[in-house]
């Protein structure tokens, strides 16, 4: 689902390593964390995935990410992607 969103290669693995689900009153936040492998199984990129869901009207979602080098020390973007 998210792997043409971000712009990942066809040959490239986007495989989930992480989830977290953070309920509230309003919001819902779930949170997701990804590994990114090419064609020899290398990490090349870690992403970080937040989808905020509001739960009183108007109801609505909004997804951000935040793409990190492969050892995560080194943020290389962020932003939104459709919900």
């Amino acid at each position: 689902m998210f792997k043409e969103k971000l712009g990942i290669p066809k040959d490239h693995k986007l495989i989930r390593t992480d989830m977290k689900w953070d309920e509230g009153k309003k919001v819902d936040v779930d949170t997701f964390w990804y590994d990114e492998r090419d064609v020899s199984d290398d990490i090349v990129a870690k992403y970080i995935i937040k989808v905020t869901k509001y739960i009183y009207p108007p109801k609505r979602s909004d997804v951000t990410f935040q793409k990190y080098t492969a050892d995560s020390l080194n943020l290389l973007a962020t932003g939104d992607l459709p919900a």
